[in-house]
């Protein structure tokens, strides 16, 4: 299909909303053209919205400062406004400089897109289909699979590619036709990056012995655009089914009665609609295939974000390092005055000397004493009697009391010498409670916030 710079004009009803287009602006061929077409079209009063460029410049290239003075003398050529802005990329494990790259530039365009703008970028069909393949190498779903967006939210306002459904060879013979001129950068001949490999030596032999390809695999990422959107109009009725009071909390009966392709399919939806990015299919396996099934109290899965743990009946996201190893832990202090504990790792004590004719078994009033308190922590076999109840193992207290199932393993108990004399929140054993017209302590405990939130 031959490029025009009309052809722009039917994608710019995707921004009737905004009033200024910003142009990512590499100095390459794909931006060069793109922008001389803007460019052309607000000359002959054929682009309502005001036109400006944004360059990154990487930093990575000796000739990089290079590239920026062109796209400055360029842009000015254009008579466009042109903001440039320089980013440090160096590389870690795990992440190619390509990828750090790019997340340098989109940091750049989420800082620096206002209300009302639209950032447009020049992805063409070619760039479409290395997309594709990169994505099938790492083994994607159908929403990865589904094609570079055209439009998409981004920062404060907008993201579009008027250029996907043209291939590079049309970019070019526009720019050979308008005499533009552009920066090569030499990396981009460099096999040795994925992309390359796609585009010198793959892409031109799929050409050679298909030459209809392009249209084949665009209708199957459009087939995996259906089927990535009925997964998440199945994924909102199963989630449904499965909320709790708290949206980070899910309850697991009737998430055991799906397929486990069902069952990772509302999982991931539920990760990704609290902004916990879902881990990758192998850990998805293990979620589903270990510790949905296991029958251990606080089997998990670790993720970079965080933990995805199982309590009895629910399944909780949590904070990343909220693992609690409580057994041999232990503190004491001496009840001298109002006081505010700071437990180790699990939030605090709130210690409170106080009178009343009203008892309340619930307030958790223990005697008032001289000895020293100890804070221990559940290990096995501890059972007790709470005032007004029968004697019952600590377990059963735990599981029968309102505290949420990822908090009991790090319920504080309060000991004086070696005998149990309180459940903070729950109650106080006989013997210990203080009564009316007492004076006693009050003990409130303020459990550490465990579960996940965004950012």
């Amino acid at each position: 299909m031959k490029f025009e710079a009309t052809a722009i004009l039917s994608q710019l009803p995707h921004v009737s909303e905004c009033h200024s287009l910003v142009v990512a602006y590499s100095g390459g061929l794909d931006s060069t053209v793109l922008l001389h077409a803007l460019a052309d079209l607000r000359s002959r009063g054929r682009l309502k919205q005001s036109l400006s460029a944004l360059h990154v410049n990487h930093g990575m290239n000796p000739a990089a400062d290079n590239w920026q003075a062109f796209c400055q003398q360029n842009s000015q050529r254009q008579g466009v406004e042109l903001q440039c802005f320089p980013v440090t990329v160096s590389g870690n494990s795990g992440h190619s400089l390509e990828e750090l790259a790019r997340d340098a530039r989109y940091q750049v365009f989420n800082a620096h897109l206002a209300n009302g703008e639209c950032l447009v970028m020049a992805h063409h069909l070619d760039d479409e289909m290395e997309n594709l393949l990169l994505r099938l190498t790492r083994g994607s779903g159908p929403g990865a699979l589904a094609g570079i967006p055209r439009t998409r939210s981004l920062g404060k306002g907008r993201l579009l590619r008027p250029l996907l459904d043209f291939q590079r060879s049309s970019l070019l013979q526009y720019a050979e036709l308008h005499n533009l001129k552009w920066v090569e950068d030499d990396s981009n001949a460099d096999t040795g990056f994925d992309r390359n490999f796609w585009r010198h030596e793959v892409l031109p032999l799929v050409d050679k012995r298909f030459p209809g390809f392009r249209e084949s695999w665009r209708k199957s990422m459009r087939l995996c655009s259906e089927a990535d959107q009925l997964q998440q109009e199945l994924a909102v009725g199963d989630l449904s089914s499965l909320a709790t009071d708290d949206p980070r909390v899910l309850s697991v009966e009737p998430l055991l009665a799906f397929s486990e392709p069902r069952q990772r399919n509302v999982l991931r939806y539920w990760m990704l609609a609290l902004d916990f990015p879902p881990p990758g299919w192998q850990l998805m396996r293990r979620l589903t295939n270990e510790v949905l099934l296991s029958s251990k109290s606080g089997a998990c899965l670790e993720c970079p974000a965080g933990l995805v743990q199982k309590y009895g009946n629910q399944l909780a996201l949590l904070k990343a390092g909220a693992g609690f190893e409580s057994p041999n832990q232990q503190q004491s202090w001496k009840p001298d005055s109002d006081q505010v504990l700071q437990l180790k790792g699990n939030g605090e004590l709130n210690v409170t000397f106080s009178v009343t004719s009203e008892p309340d078994e619930k307030r958790c009033r223990i005697k008032a004493t001289a000895n020293d308190l100890i804070v221990r922590y559940r290990q096995q076999g501890e059972r007790c009697r709470l005032a007004g109840r029968p004697a019952r193992s600590l377990k059963k207290i735990l599981q029968d009391s309102p505290l949420p199932t990822w908090l009991r393993s790090r319920q504080p108990l309060i000991y004086v010498d070696s005998q149990l004399v309180c459940i903070p929140g729950i109650g106080v054993c006989d013997d210990y409670v203080a009564e009316s017209d007492e004076p006693g302590l009050e003990i409130v405990w303020q459990p550490p916030d465990l579960l996940y939130r965004p950012g």
